[in-house]
């Protein structure tokens, strides 16, 4: 009887997953009671974060471009750059003012932009997923101020890092456009400025609204945006201390301790990889302190800036929870960008960096020759699974089209 009434239980959805979840909060707050301590320091990591840069830094972003969106200025950008996008991305126009200030800010502001072009009907269901999943970007302060100059000292080093991960993200956007279904787009190169014109006409919202009451309510959705995104950041940095005062990470340490020797692995250096799963601030700052080698060290840091950080990840799908759009992609493209932002780090440590930019290229502990071997042919078997997955997903989509006709 009991087994059978389990087996039932595994079908319902309303009843397991409510149920899953109340159990993670359960024991999320068993942790908070069994190490106040920890969490009270956690949390006060987190707001901190979140006040000294998180607040400052994406606050001004959030307003100004709201208002360019609600005043019309993205929709008559958007026309001027679809002759642009839609060769590279297959997207609309307006997912440039996306790209551009996902190089200026960092996530999950892109995530949030993306979710207003689709209520506002700028862009569809799929463009809007695609657009989600490349942009979001780390912020360029945060790799060359706090990574760049705040942990290694180096103010080459964090543009290296940026250019590297903005450049691995963009051949994502590239390679997702093969699973985009094709739009019958005609380059017009006359009356262009005429028709962005038109856009911005038909966009602004000053039609019904004064400039005054839009920057109140553009001002107030900023905020409560803003401390959402603290929210989430506290969450997480709590979640985090707990794991590491209850020994989650030194447990998984202590598992991966046989591989580590093997590869000759900093213990340091795997567990930034394991707390950069959860938060890459904390992550990354690990990896910096550990003996590893240089190269070493930035594939780590790739990797993670690459997989966002189950904070970030938390924080990007809250984001678009009411605008209809779905994550899949999104996830899929972490996954994918994880082993091209690597890929490009080895192909770039083979120049002469030492010379170029003064970069150290042969301290610490560097792995063998056979490991970045392993490394490089994963790679590329992943890459050719995405690509020979892409061109199946097509012909499937282009067969169910002529079964419908």
């Amino acid at each position: 009887m009991l087994p059978g009434f389990i087996i039932k239980l595994k079908h319902h959805k309303s009843i397991v997953a409510p149920g899953f979840f109340s159990v993670l909060c359960l024991l999320y707050a068993l942790g908070v009671i069994s190490y106040p301590s920890a969490s009270f320091e956690a949390a006060q990591q987190g707001l901190k974060t979140w006040w000294e840069i998180v607040l400052p830094s994406l606050l001004p972003f959030f307003i100004i471009a709201e208002l360019l969106i609600k005043l019309g200025f993205v929709a008559f950008l958007g026309t001027l750059l679809e002759p642009a996008m839609r060769p590279l991305f297959n997207l609309p126009g307006c997912s440039g003012f996306i790209m551009a200030v996902s190089y200026l800010s960092g996530f999950p502001l892109c995530a949030i932009l993306t979710s207003k072009l689709h209520k506002a009907g700028l862009c569809d269901e799929n463009e809007g997923e695609r657009l989600l999943s490349f942009t979001s970007n780390a912020s360029p302060l945060f790799m060359i101020g706090a990574v760049g100059i705040g942990m290694y000292q180096n103010p080459v080093l964090g543009p290296l890092i940026a250019a590297i991960h903005y450049l691995s993200n963009f051949i994502c956007g590239l390679i997702l456009k093969s699973f985009s279904p094709p739009v019958g787009y005609i380059p017009k190169n006359r009356h262009v400025f005429k028709k962005a014109l038109h856009a911005f006409i038909d966009q602004t919202e000053l039609k019904n609204k004064g400039f005054g009451k839009l920057l109140k309510d553009t001002i107030l959705n900023s905020c409560i945006t803003i401390l959402t995104i603290g929210g989430f950041i506290t969450f997480f940095s709590v979640l985090a201390g707990i794991l590491r005062a209850a020994g989650f990470f030194s447990l998984l340490l202590n598992l991966f301790q046989p591989l580590a020797q093997f590869f000759a692995l900093d213990r340091t250096l795997l567990e930034g990889i394991f707390m950069g799963f959860f938060e890459i601030t904390i992550g990354i700052q690990a990896i910096s302190s550990s003996s590893a080698g240089l190269l070493t060290q930035l594939l780590a840091i790739e990797a993670l800036l690459a997989w966002n950080g189950l904070a970030i990840q938390a924080q990007v799908t809250g984001m678009v929870a009411d605008s209809g759009l779905k994550v899949k992609k999104y996830y899929l493209t972490r996954l994918l960008q994880i082993p091209l932002a690597m890929l490009i780090t080895v192909l770039v440590f083979l120049l002469p960096l030492q010379e170029m930019l003064a970069v150290p290229t042969s301290t610490g502990i560097g792995i063998p020759l056979l490991v970045w071997a392993g490394i490089l042919l994963l790679l590329s078997a992943i890459l050719a699974a995405w690509y020979l997955i892409g061109r199946s997903l097509i012909k499937i989509i282009s067969g169910k089209v002529i079964i419908i006709r």
